[in-house]
C-alpha cells in the first residue's frame, strides 16, 4: 500500500520501539484525526506484518497502533479487536494492542466484552479482552464501574474457567479498586482457582485493596525466604503478570 505523509514517516522511525510508559508522541509528527483511516491500514497491513525485523518498515504498524490510540481513534477499535484475533501469536500485538484498544475506550468496550464472555475462544484471547476492559476503566474513569461490573460478571464463573484467567480478572479488579468484589475474590482463592503468579495469594491482594495494612504471613508467590512479608511492589507485579500471560500462552499452543 502506498502512504502518503506524514504517515508515511512511520515507515522509516524503525528499531524496537520503546515500551508504553516512554511512547513518543507521534502527534507532532503532524498527525491528526483526518490521518486515521490510512494509520488503521497501516497498523493492519498484512505486507508491513510480515516484514523482516531489520526492515524498519516492519515496525511500522507498531507505530500506528500507537498513534491511534494517542488520537483516541473511534474508527479503530473494530480493526484493532480484529488484529487482536488474527495475530495472536504476536507478542508485539498482544502486549500493546490491549492498551492501545482501552486509550481508544468506550468504542472498545463492545467488542472487549463479547470476546471475555465467549467461553469457545482461547483463554489468551478471553485474558487480553479483560485487559482491554482494564485499560478503558482506567483512562476513562467515568466507564469504571462498567468496566468492574464486567469483570465481575465473568469472575461469578470462577468455578467453570481456568485459574490464569480467574487470576487475570482479579488482577484488573485489583488495578479498578473494586473492593465490593471482596468475597468472591475470596472465594476463588478459598479453593486455589486462582494462579498465585498474577498477583500473589489472597493476602497479596488484601493489601492493594487497602483491605489489610501489610500481610499477615509470609508471602509465598513474590517474597525471598526469610524477607519481610509484604505487598509485591508494582513492577514485580507487572512482570509477574508478563511471565504468567506467557506461560498461558504457551499451554494454549500445546493444547491445539
Amino acid at each position: 500500500m502506498t502512504y502518503l505523509p506524514p504517515v508515511d514517516r512511520l515507515l522509516k522511525l524503525g528499531a524496537e520501539p520503546a515500551r508504553r510508559r516512554t511512547w513518543p508522541d507521534y502527534r507532532t509528527l503532524g498527525l491528526e484525526d483526518r490521518h486515521v483511516p490510512a494509520l488503521i491500514r497501516m497498523a493492519t497491513d498484512p505486507a508491513l506484518q510480515a516484514a523482516e525485523e531489520r526492515d524498519p518498515a516492519g515496525w511500522a504498524p507498531v507505530h500506528a497502533w500507537r498513534a491511534l490510540g494517542q488520537l483516541r481513534a473511534a474508527a479503530a477499535a473494530e480493526p484493532l479487536l480484529d488484529l487482536l484475533q488474527r495475530e495472536m501469536e504476536s507478542d508485539w500485538v498482544f502486549r500493546e494492542v490491549p492498551a492501545v484498544l482501552g486509550m481508544i475506550g468506550p468504542a472498545a468496550l463492545p467488542g472487549a466484552t463479547i470476546l471475555l464472555f465467549d467461553e469457545m475462544a482461547d483463554e489468551e484471547l478471553r485474558i487480553a479482552a479483560s485487559q482491554v476492559i482494564v485499560y478503558a476503566g482506567i483512562e476513562y474513569p467515568e466507564r469504571r464501574e462498567e468496566a468492574a461490573a464486567l469483570l465481575v460478571t465473568q469472575l461469578e464463573d470462577w468455578k467453570d474457567q481456568g485459574r490464569a484467567l480467574n487470576a487475570f480478572l482479579i488482577s484488573g479488579l485489583v488495578d479498578l479498586q473494586e473492593t465490593e468484589a471482596a468475597p468472591l475474590m475470596q472465594a476463588a482463592f478459598a479453593v486455589n482457582a486462582v494462579d498465585l503468579n498474577v498477583n500473589g495469594d489472597w493476602e497479596d491482594v488484601q493489601v492493594d485493596l487497602g483491605l489489610l495494612e501489610e500481610r499477615i504471613t509470609p508471602s509465598r508467590a513474590f517474597d525471598a525466604p526469610g524477607a519481610r512479608a509484604t505487598s509485591p511492589r508494582a513492577s514485580q507485579k507487572t512482570e509477574q503478570r508478563r511471565k504468567a500471560q506467557k506461560q498461558a500462552r504457551k499451554r494454549n499452543r500445546k493444547k491445539k
